[in-house]
């Protein structure tokens, strides 16, 4: 299965479904839909890579933790992310997860600006595991 994710109607913020064949494979796909909500990643050049780490004590935690580090870099750091990478254990009772992303410094005269993201939220997140898919949703405040 190759993953994905779309954006669900939603009458103020974006609301953003992300799914995968595997866990990492939607928290991967859900990163890109953070990023494309702001920016056009069809013009991002991943000329650099970051390391992200995130936990949580269950995986919605986890999934609010990645997002938010996520958006945290692309605002206040300017750096745009088209490309990732996650690799997500159990350890005793909380989730880790080491991911890597690509991308490039944000530049207004080359990449298409879409709207302001305030926050990550917890309203309407859910993470739900089937045999061979994956599929996580999350509400972004715009």
């Amino acid at each position: 299965m190759t993953g994905g994710y779309h954006f669900l109607e939603h009458m103020t913020d974006a609301v953003i479904e992300a799914y995968g064949g595997t866990l990492e494979e939607a928290f991967e796909q859900a990163a890109r839909g953070l990023n494309d909500t702001m920016i056009d990643l069809k013009g991002v050049t991943p000329d650099r890579e970051l390391r992200i780490n995130a936990k949580g004590h269950d995986l919605e935690s986890l999934l609010f933790d990645w997002l938010d580090k996520v958006m945290l870099i692309l605002v206040a750091d300017g750096i745009v992310m088209s490309e990732f990478l996650v690799k997500i254990d159990k350890t005793n009772c909380d989730y880790v997860l080491a991911g890597a992303a690509r991308g490039e410094k944000l530049d207004l005269k080359k990449h298409a600006y879409k709207v302001e993201i305030k926050a990550v939220t917890y309203h309407e997140m859910s993470v739900k595991q089937e045999a061979g898919k994956t599929t996580v949703r999350f509400l972004l405040d715009l």
